[in-house]
């Protein structure tokens, strides 16, 4: 069940990739090294590195995948001058660009890889996508080669570790994550949500925070602006048919919530995409 629930979470988010390389490095020294907004996955095609997290050191062999979330400090250097490939990519897998969707899953910071010769023809012709600007085949070719990245890197993980978390107390918290991020235009209270899980509600934004980072209730606010975000980027709807679908009772509510997370009034917003409004 608790897997069924994770799969339908899955299957809302989203693959955002910031960039992606292959380098060959003699020397390497990042030190106190730390991503703020994006996870780094690294695979050594050959040679060999370092990579330190926290009190451990773990050596890097090739065929050998490094997995670094943000706000983790950690060293990446060799200590020899053997030519090391490195091929590697920044992104992040969000649900409504507000969800984390990684930790979930408990992927180890380094793992080999066995469908190296896979992972490795696919990284290959994702490459190609990057010396083909302007060519609009091109859009599509990176979203489906990117995808097929995180499958086999994620599919390897999994037979590295447990990846899902067993804790079966937390099934019910996942739940009620998928109904928070599945239902942007309901109106959700603390009590109505502990109710439902017959729990006291200060232990349900408690646990629900240390869980997913953020309070049920700031999580379903932050998820219903970027939805907002969303749909004023395109033309399709006025801002009262937006704030409307979003389950606002007025449009001076949406206003002032889509501002104080933003800096900007809806029709501020609105207009940074549709010139002709």
């Amino acid at each position: 069940m608790r897997d069924d629930i994770i799969s339908s979470l899955l299957e809302t988010a989203e693959l955002k990739i910031f960039t992606f390389d292959i380098h060959h490095r003699n020397e390497m020294n990042y030190q106190n090294r730390v991503l703020q907004e994006f996870y780094m996955m690294t695979y050594v095609r050959k040679g060999s590195a370092k990579l330190r997290v926290q009190d451990q050191v773990y050596v890097i062999h090739p065929r050998t995948v490094i997995f670094i979330p943000p706000h983790l400090e950690h060293d990446q250097y060799k200590d020899s001058d053997e030519e090391t490939e490195f091929l590697w990519w920044h992104f992040t897998y969000k649900i409504q660009h507000v969800v984390d969707v990684l930790p979930f899953l408990q992927i180890p910071y380094i793992y080999p890889l066995k469908n190296h010769l896979k992972f490795e023809a696919v990284f290959d012709e994702f490459m190609i996508s990057k010396t083909r600007n302007g060519y609009i085949p091109n859009i599509i070719l990176q979203k489906a080669k990117s995808l097929e990245l995180l499958y086999l890197l994620l599919d390897n993980a999994f037979g590295s570790t447990d990846a899902v978390a067993t804790r079966q107390q937390s099934q019910s918290f996942f739940s009620l994550l998928l109904k928070i991020v599945s239902q942007p235009e309901a109106s959700f209270s603390l009590q109505e949500l502990a109710k439902e899980l017959h729990m006291n509600p200060t232990y349900v934004s408690n646990h629900f925070k240390e869980l997913f980072g953020k309070s049920p209730i700031l999580l379903h606010r932050e998820i219903k602006i970027a939805k907002a975000k969303s749909l004023l980027e395109m033309a399709r709807m006025n801002i009262t048919e937006i704030s409307n679908s979003l389950g606002f009772n007025d449009i001076q509510t949406f206003t002032r919530l889509f501002k104080k997370y933003t800096g900007i009034s809806p029709s501020q917003y609105k207009g940074l995409f549709n010139k002709n409004i």
